[in-house]
């Protein structure tokens, strides 16, 4: 009885799905803010998660990381919705986050078996890439999800170059006061200094020319003056020693 009822529920589930998709119901972002906070972990709104999802895809809708969080999640508690084309897509939205951690994150919840396959196995070597600051090889990888088969994830890629680049430059500007402007153009994947003005990323970039690039000086990039205390004397020193020692 149990079984039968389980199938009859997975039945409706897969219906409704099969509904929604024909519909092409739009979902706002209030309405998936009320589902995250009220639904739970209900497999009932996979339909509306995954057209929320499709609408991150084609930057129709801010990237929204619980959303997609909650999506995957429902697919690894229910697999019979499950849909390796969009865990691929949400791993690549999560990836292209960089450089916070959300596909580390979702990475977690995705079956061993669809993460070695694609598009997974390559998203997170450029994920591990970018992690390791070995931006040419990346960009090398990347090329692979630029013409994947998966049409939405292509169009996701090919859109996000320059977000992906400005991702970088934001990885170079924690490291970086200034830096040769052939080894930035290298990690950009540009050929001249003009498409790093070209990028308007103000808020990191201070100047650029032909030779180096500037950036916006920050408390991680910029040495910090070490502070001398004058006039300790050998008591204060001993007795602080003495505590330490403790």
């Amino acid at each position: 009885v149990v079984d039968s009822i389980l199938s009859l529920n997975n039945h409706q589930l897969l219906k409704e799905k099969n509904q929604a998709n024909k519909q092409g119901i739009m979902v706002s972002e209030s309405e998936i803010t009320d589902l995250l906070t009220n639904e739970s972990y209900n497999p009932h709104s996979v339909p509306q998660l995954e057209e929320h999802l499709m609408a991150q895809v084609r930057g129709e809708a801010p990237y929204m990381a619980d959303s997609v969080r909650r999506l995957v999640k429902l697919y690894q508690l229910f697999p019979e919705t499950s849909q390796p084309e969009n865990i691929g897509r949400a791993c690549l939205m999560a990836a292209l986050e960089y450089p916070n951690t959300d596909h580390l994150a979702l990475g977690y919840m995705v079956p061993p078996t669809i993460a070695a396959t694609e598009p997974c196995a390559t998203i997170q070597k450029c994920s591990s890439l970018l992690e390791a600051c070995q931006f040419a090889q990346f960009w090398e990888t990347y090329e692979t999800l630029k013409s994947s088969n998966d049409a939405e994830l292509s169009a996701l890629a090919t859109r996000s170059v320059p977000g992906v680049q400005k991702s970088i430059l934001s990885a170079l500007a924690l490291s970086y006061k200034q830096a040769p402007t052939k080894t930035v153009c290298e990690a950009l994947k540009v050929d001249k200094v003009d498409a790093v003005v070209a990028l308007k990323y103000t808020e990191v970039v201070q100047s650029a020319d032909a030779n180096v690039v500037t950036f916006v000086p920050t408390v991680d990039n910029t040495k910090r003056e070490r502070v001398y205390q004058e006039n300790m004397d050998f008591a204060s020193i001993s007795t602080l020693m003495a505590k330490i020692a403790q």
